[in-house]
């Protein structure tokens, strides 16, 4: 049951995926993003268990609620912040460290940082594009549904890209 139930995550962590990227204002994106990354948590650990891509996933939130405290605040994220963070996604990533792929969460993870760190929406998803890669083959490995997430993701990110982008 725990099976259905983790892949059942995987399909609505997909439609959130798609939501996330095609969302115009970062604020809104930040939040559905945080919640699309605690289903995708919980995602992994019903299919595989306690591993690296969900303490990825975990701290991903964190950063999330930070980076919408900064925008609240108007303030630049700083050095410190972006330090802390990037260790705790590969302290993350190293604790549920038990086979190769658990690798892949860890490179997915310094580019969700990278991502939010951006203040221009169309880096955010440039970020996340390298991202979404990054977890495909994650997902695939591991056999989730979560997969078409990260390729409707991409797909997703790459026609906001098209759509936002500046005229000159």
């Amino acid at each position: 049951m725990q099976y259905y139930i983790g892949q059942f995550l995987g399909i609505v962590v997909t439609i959130g995926a798609i939501l996330t990227m095609q969302i115009k204002n970062k604020k809104p994106m930040l939040i559905v993003s945080a919640i699309v990354n605690v289903l995708s948590a919980l995602n992994i650990l019903l299919l595989d268990k306690f591993s690296s891509g969900v303490i990825i996933c975990f701290v991903a939130v964190f950063q999330i609620l930070f980076s919408l405290w900064h925008e609240k605040k108007g303030t630049d994220i700083p050095l410190a912040e972006k330090i802390i963070f990037l260790v705790l996604y590969i302290t993350g990533g190293l604790l549920g460290f038990e086979k190769p792929i658990d690798i892949l969460s860890i490179i997915a993870a310094v580019l969700y940082m990278l991502a939010m760190i951006q203040k221009k929406e169309q880096h955010i998803r440039l970020f996340l594009l390298g991202n979404m890669a990054t977890w495909t083959v994650y997902h695939t490995i591991l056999g989730s549904t979560a997969v078409f997430a990260q390729l409707a993701g991409i797909i997703s990110s790459l026609i906001a890209l098209y759509r936002y982008r500046k005229s000159k």
